[in-house]
């Protein structure tokens, strides 16, 4: 089924939630047939191993560069020093993740944050993360976002989006941001994963009657996936909405039900779910079968 904006519109404002969940849930299973629901262990232990300040290491011996110290302030040419620097300092390192929001000074010219991205690739770069936020969906220029997705293919990195919704941000922009993505994929073929996420009512300035309801999110979770159809992956995030929904969720067009950091593996953790085996149960109530897979989505062999 095509898909355009105005069906999209319609369907987030549709008081008909299964209809398009059912929608949303056709295209999963056309990219999707085998029913597998993947999900990750990882994450940081609760007493994380610090290289430097600006480089806590997980148990899995993988590093997110979200916790880069002043990231607002870190230039193209001070990101690849400190990738080179800690890269020395511990050559064991398998996964490194670069999330790209408007916040970081990098992100206003991601020309040249591409024209880097070999020589990140090079230092152990994994992959790149696009952080859009539904309240500035011009955040990024279109061209530029092209231009860096297409470099981050040329040197193999693993690519994805997350969106972050339930703040003050209209339906339109909510599309506008979609429709950005879509049509950079169409151009790049490098977005590999689309998360959604929802915003976090104990964030700065942020009001609990603006959140994302559950029903508003899986309406947006369901419209991602059928604008998105030409990205393969589509993330929820469980740790926000819990896993009644996160079951949902699974049948609106998600095919992976997020990560469960490693030292929960098998146990109750400390959040409102349980570990490992509460999120195998869950997808295997959803109706699919659970897979472990890694920080590049690729499956574990034994599961």
């Amino acid at each position: 089924m095509s898909w355009d904006r105005v069906k999209a519109m319609n369907a987030l404002r549709s008081g008909d939630l299964l209809e398009v969940g059912m929608s949303a849930n056709q295209i999963r299973q056309h990219l999707h047939p085998a029913g597998v629901v993947t999900y990750a262990l990882g994450g940081p232990a609760p007493a994380q191993r610090e290289v430097t300040p600006a480089f806590p290491v997980a148990e899995d011996n993988s590093i997110s560069l979200t916790s880069v110290r002043d990231v607002e302030h870190v230039s193209v040419d001070a990101l690849k020093a400190l990738i080179v620097a800690q890269r020395g300092q511990l050559p064991g390192v398998t996964f490194q993740h670069l999330p790209v929001s408007s916040r970081h000074r990098f992100a206003q010219d991601l020309v040249a944050l591409g024209r880097a991205l070999p020589a990140l690739d090079a230092a152990g770069l994994g992959s790149i993360c696009i952080e859009l936020e539904a309240t500035q969906p011009s955040a990024f220029s279109f061209t530029d976002l092209v231009a860096l997705f297409r470099a981050a293919a040329e040197c193999r990195l693993f690519v994805s989006a997350s969106l972050t919704i339930g703040s003050t941000e209209s339906l339109e922009s909510r599309l506008e941001v979609l429709e950005m993505l879509r049509g950079a994929q169409q151009e790049s073929h490098a977005i590999q994963a689309v998360l959604v996420r929802v915003h976090h009512a104990d964030a700065p300035n942020a009001r609990r009657e603006e959140e994302a309801t559950a029903v508003d999110y899986l309406k947006t979770l369901a419209v991602t996936r059928l604008i998105l159809d030409n990205v393969e992956h589509l993330q929820t995030d469980w740790s926000v909405m819990g896993p009644k929904v996160l079951e949902l969720a699974l049948r609106f067009g998600a095919d992976d039900a997020g990560s469960v950091p490693r030292y929960q593996a098998g146990n109750a953790g400390p959040s409102h779910h349980g570990g490992e085996s509460e999120l195998r149960r869950i997808i295997r109530d959803a109706g699919f079968r659970p897979v472990e897979r890694d920080a590049l989505f690729r499956q574990s062999l034994l599961h």
